[in-house]
């Protein structure tokens, strides 16, 4: 088999149960095929092969984009080593280790700057005012912001305040989110716009111009450009948002286990790394455990 073929294969097994990830290794799969050569057998293949090609990515892609490159080969390798289509063991394919660069974070000082720049009287700003104000309370991530529909946004309760279930592409679940009383107050002018508009898409978030739902890039240039005219000295993306969040829930005297559930963590250790979010209250924690 060519590896042209293994990869397409492999490719309508990962569109079966993740989307996402799909469009992700199709772009990195199609560029390890260009540089191996789409004619070339699976089963020639060894570790060898992928150690040269990201060598030769190294002219040009980042070390954190290399060790992403590495694991999707990895998991293609390991498909098809299960069913005894290549020789060598997938385990070879061992992703480099690098430093992460620390990443800006929201703080709330950060948010109300870029907020208060926006005017809710105007169609555009509203829409703006209310991405923030659903990053900033919510903590969501950018994939599920944009995935909310009108039908996920629940009836107001006694109080007046409304509920969204929002669906996890990691883990394919949908989960609770709830924000305050002033991102609710938008939402209703909002949605009293939004319900007005004749357009085949549920999506809450839409370019009236077109008729369909933002995508991600809109929502990461509406932020970008935001933390701009702010003056944040900062690289803010719509996932400083999820970390801002969790270091405020922290800061004022939550846990790791309010994070995980706030942020909706499948994996409660992913919580832990946000305790070194803040050097100081890592510091003060840490101390509290060294001998006097």
């Amino acid at each position: 088999m060519d590896i042209k073929k293994a990869i397409q294969i492999y490719l309508d097994w990962k569109e079966s149960h993740t989307t996402v990830a799909f469009k992700n290794y199709k772009i990195r799969l199609a560029q390890f095929e260009q540089f191996i050569g789409e004619a070339t057998k699976l089963r020639s293949l060894t570790g060898d092969d992928v150690v040269a090609y990201h060598k030769k990515m190294e002219q040009f892609y980042s070390s954190a984009t290399i060790a992403y490159s590495a694991r999707i080969l990895r998991n293609f390798f390991y498909f098809w080593h299960g069913r005894r289509e290549v020789d060598f063991n997938p385990k070879e394919i061992i992703p480099i280790r690098f430093i992460n660069p620390n990443k800006d974070i929201v703080t709330k000082d950060d948010f109300q700057e870029m907020n208060e720049l926006l005017d809710e009287n105007y169609y555009d700003d509203l829409k703006k005012k209310l991405v923030l104000h659903l990053l900033w309370d919510t903590g969501m991530r950018i994939s599920e912001l944009c995935d909310i529909e009108i039908s996920h946004i629940s009836k107001e309760n006694e109080e007046g305040l409304r509920t969204a279930k929002v669906r996890s592409r990691k883990s394919m679940r949908y989960n609770l989110v709830v924000w305050g009383r002033q991102t609710n107050e938008l939402l209703t002018k909002f949605l009293g716009i939004r319900i007005c508009q004749d357009v085949a898409t549920d999506k809450l978030l839409i370019n009236i111009k077109t008729g369909k739902a933002y995508t991600s890039r809109s929502i990461q240039r509406w932020i970008k450009e935001l933390a701009d005219l702010a003056m944040l000295d900062k690289d803010i993306t719509p996932h400083s948002f999820r970390h801002g969040k969790a270091n405020y829930i922290l800061d004022e005297g939550g846990s790791v286990r309010d994070v995980s559930a706030i942020l909706r963590h499948v994996k409660p250790e992913s919580s832990f790394h946000y305790m070194q979010l803040s050097t100081k209250r890592y510091l003060d924690v840490a101390r509290k455990f060294v001998i006097a």
